[in-house]
């Protein structure tokens, strides 16, 4: 058994029993920061007051988020990470950089609505913005819990000011078969 084949097995059997999944060895802890991206958009369009917390959420990569977490199995997370196999981490890492595009996006539409009054073109666009984002958690607690999707997410916002920064759609088709 080679020295990599080993360390996997002994963090599969670490993460049993804990809140990181002990095949992917990846934790859906991480989900409620985007989670939370999606409650505070959704907020938005009906209570415009709540745009400042929204505006104000980032990206937070996965050891950041545990390295700040309280949960009790956080160092396993941590550390665990850098052991996930590839067929799980590079198709969840591909997820993740889409959710935080997506959410950027959004956060770039409602801050540049005049008044952030909830116009109907502005709800529409956020509404399916949120729709997207819903289906990317979706699939990235899919990925944690070992179960690989074939879907493919695309972007509906026609004014998508960050092109280049979405993920390249023939490597998502590459990664899904």
């Amino acid at each position: 058994m080679s020295s990599e084949t080993g360390t996997l097995k002994a963090y599969r059997m670490r993460a049993r029993n804990t809140n990181v999944n002990d095949v992917t060895l990846l934790a859906t802890d991480y989900l409620n920061h985007f989670n939370e991206a999606l409650m505070l958009a959704e907020l938005v369009m009906d209570m415009p007051d709540m745009l400042d917390d929204f505006i104000d959420w980032s990206p937070c990569s996965y050891k950041d988020h545990f390295a700040g977490s309280g949960i009790a199995d956080r160092e396993l997370a941590i550390e665990a990470f850098a052991f996930s196999p590839a067929e799980y981490k590079q198709p969840f890492e591909i997820t993740i950089r889409q959710l935080d595009s997506e959410i950027v996006s959004l956060q770039r539409c409602f801050g540049t609505s005049e008044g952030s009054d909830g116009g109907q073109k502005i709800r529409v666009a956020a509404e399916n913005k949120c729709k997207i984002i819903r289906e990317l958690i979706d699939n990235a607690g899919a990925i944690i819990n070992g179960k690989l999707r074939d879907t493919q997410f695309e972007s509906t916002d026609a004014t998508n000011e960050t092109e280049a920064a979405n993920i390249d759609q023939d490597e998502i088709n590459a990664l899904f078969g």
